[in-house]
């Protein structure tokens, strides 16, 4: 998909209405007309921040348009008075005289805007109605195409959610030969993922091809709302399910929380675990930094609750079941935020 690049100016008339002129700004007073007037806890002047903004978050910056500076803001406040007047001069001063914007506020600009697409063709914007479309178009198609060359170049690796159980953790989607392949259990699935939006929010419509379990919890039109630069979080109705990019090749292979090694003796159910082996796992999926949290192992909730009897996890610990779950707290080091949630320790014949 071919995102269009928008480079605008904005054009300073003569102040008859709306439009002003820089000249005469000691002796005249800009009136708003109501109908231009750009509130500051409006979707539009959200959108505003979006251009002028460098961050990596595709919903947080609009890379397919470009105003070309200088340009001038008014500024009135909540009963259209006017306030004062911006001239802005790059991306970094538009966005810091967005924040600074107090929310009952409302902003007007000069029209017409005068705008050229990257193919070279010239057209002009009337007024904030077809401001507004621009943006929203241009929002559309940078959210689809942002998502779709996502999973084509990286991988999506199915995260922990805080808010709802999924049994399919460690599973990964990834673009193969056109199509989507789902990695689950073992084995692959193909499927179709296509993004869309509704009103600027993105969606993602999953569909793999499965009569199973599998495709009763994938197989919905979830709305994809981005965690930060690398995760997605997709919600329909009361589930939810996170997503967290892998880019590089050689991404962590630890898939959900069973953790498998050999029995100790045949048909012992039991074997020998070092639990700080899997606490880079523990940290992956969960996209924290082990820098910010630290991990203790507890035999039972009551214990990881009370923070007692906590298990050396630099120690070898041996199961007493073929399949013992652990009980983990997650503590952040510089917070009262405490995580817990359960691991499975698996003996297995080998």
């Amino acid at each position: 998909m071919n995102i269009h690049k928008f480079s605008i100016v904005l054009g300073l008339i003569l102040i008859t209405s709306c439009a002003y002129d820089q000249d005469d700004h000691l002796n005249q007073i800009p009136v708003l007309e109501t109908h231009e007037a750009i509130a500051a806890d409006s979707d539009l002047f959200e959108n505003l921040k979006g251009i002028a903004s460098h961050d990596e978050r595709p919903d947080k910056s609009i890379v397919c348009i470009d105003f070309i500076y200088p340009l001038t803001l008014f500024v009135f406040d909540e009963n259209t008075n006017y306030l004062y007047t911006s001239q802005l001069n790059n991306d970094q001063e538009f966005s810091s005289f967005l924040e600074a914007i107090d929310l009952n506020y409302t902003i007007s600009m000069s029209f017409p805007i005068t705008s050229t697409l990257d193919s070279g063709e010239a057209f002009t914007i009337n007024n904030k109605e077809e401001l507004k479309n621009a943006i929203d178009s241009c929002l559309s198609n940078e959210l689809v195409y942002e998502c779709g060359e996502l999973i084509r170049h990286c991988v999506w690796k199915i995260g922990y959610s805080f808010e709802d159980s999924n049994p399919y953790l460690g599973s990964v989607f990834q673009e193969d030969d056109g199509f989507t392949t789902l990695a689950i259990d073992g084995d692959l699935l193909s499927g179709s993922w296509s993004p869309f939006t509704i009103e600027n929010e993105l969606h993602i419509n999953i569909n793999i091809n499965d009569t199973t379990a599998i495709a009763d919890y994938f197989n919905r039109d979830w709305k994809a709302t981005y965690i930060d630069a690398n995760s997605l979080k997709l919600t329909h109705l009361d589930h939810e399910l996170i997503l967290n990019q892998r880019c590089d090749p050689n991404f962590s292979s630890c898939g959900n929380f069973n953790f498998e090694a050999c029995e100790t003796e045949l048909n012992s159910g039991s074997a020998e675990f070092i639990l700080n082996d899997y606490s880079f796992c523990i940290f992956d999926t969960l996209e924290f930094d082990d820098e910010d949290f630290n991990i203790v192992y507890f035999e039972t909730e009551d214990d990881a609750l009370s923070m007692s009897n906590p298990i050396n996890s630099e120690a070898v610990f041996t199961t007493t079941e073929a399949h013992q779950t652990i009980y983990v707290l997650v503590k952040s080091i510089e917070t009262n935020l405490d995580y817990y949630l359960s691991i499975t320790l698996s003996a297995i014949q080998c």
